[in-house]
């Protein structure tokens, strides 16, 4: 399906800055090993959802596996609840690389488990199970699966080799990593959805003869590394066309209360064992502080046509309109 059509949305929200800004984990709990980043480079700046600032490992053609790690700091299975794994901004076709990852409740990883990874977006037709679920993306650009580990998860390590077993190409270079909890909506939005295309870098200024003269900031956002957003390619460059933002606006009518509220609002276990609005979209994007990765249709996942990566972009009002039932409106606005 494509023309952007939204059915039920998916959206894709970060753990690591929600851990991050809630003290539970701290950014010595990254860590690199293996390899070291090139010069100006740095590890943390992977995981601040800047995918615009690409970051360089530096592999060379060198044929050593590495990983970065990162601890969750939570003890409880339960609660550590990451399903998936995107990764923007990268050149892993050039640099002939592929990744994996590994889940433990120990540090020295005695006894890690390799959770299986399903496609979504550019992981090479699909995740190879017989060569430990390495993910090989055939393009330059991005790409994103999902997995299920509901034990050992404390820990996890993103893995990455060479995908012939034996040099990498190029240095990798990584804009994000984006690992967390992604979240289907219960049902699809009403009919009066309106979108906008905003050139809020365009600035008309008229004459006094009339004539209008305008100067331009910028017409869209920066790449993705070296490639258009949502964009996959061999190339190693490309030239992006997705001129203005995108801003959405939808409404959800008739929503259950357990799909909008959790049981327990303050309890700290809810906040990652009950899935529902109020915890997944506005409390783990701290109300639009954080972006995240807005898919329109769950069953749909062209790269360059089925994503959008947004902010939450208004305070949403909840209203009851029937026992146990309730309406919302919420805004978008892309992310550059």
């Amino acid at each position: 399906m494509t023309y952007q059509r939204t059915l039920t949305p998916r959206i894709y929200v970060d753990n690591i800055n929600f851990l991050l800004s809630a003290g539970k984990m701290a950014t010595s709990d990254i860590t690199l090993s293996g390899e070291t980043m090139v010069a100006g480079s740095s590890l943390i700046e992977i995981f601040d959802l800047r995918p615009t600032n690409t970051q360089t490992i530096s592999t060379g053609v060198g044929a050593a596996n590495f990983y970065i790690e990162i601890d969750t700091n939570y003890s409880t299975d339960a609660n550590v609840d990451n399903n998936f794994i995107a990764i923007l901004g990268h050149n892993m076709d050039e640099a002939d690389a592929e990744f994996r990852i590994q889940t433990d409740d120990h540090s020295g990883f005695a006894s890690a488990q390799s959770p299986a990874m399903v496609e979504v977006v550019n992981c090479g037709g699909g995740c190879d199970a017989g060569s430990g679920n390495y993910c090989s993306p055939a393009y330059n650009g991005w790409s994103l699966a999902t997995f299920s580990q509901a034990t050992d998860n404390r820990y996890m390590r993103i893995y990455f080799d060479p995908a012939d077993d034996s040099n990498y190409d190029a240095n990798l270079g990584i804009s994000a990593i984006i690992v967390g909890e992604y979240w289907d909506f219960p049902n699809s939005p009403d009919l009066n959805i309106s979108k906008t295309f905003e050139f809020d870098g365009v600035k008309k200024l008229q004459s006094f003869g009339g004539q209008t003269y305008s100067n331009a900031s910028y017409l869209r956002g920066g790449h993705w590394n070296v490639r258009p957003p949502y964009m996959n390619s061999t190339s190693t460059s490309a030239v992006g066309y997705g001129y203005g933002r995108t801003n959405m606006d939808m409404s959800f009518s008739y929503l259950a209360d357990t799909d909008v509220f959790p049981d327990l609002r303050y309890d700290t276990a809810q906040v990652f064992q009950s899935n529902n609005m109020l915890n997944n979209l506005i409390v783990k994007t701290g109300g639009g502080h954080f972006p995240f990765l807005l898919q329109y249709d769950n069953a749909t996942a062209s790269a360059d046509d089925s994503f959008l990566w947004c902010r939450l972009d208004n305070e949403p009002e909840f209203s009851q309109i029937a026992y146990q039932t309730w309406d919302t409106s919420l805004s978008f606005r892309e992310e550059f």
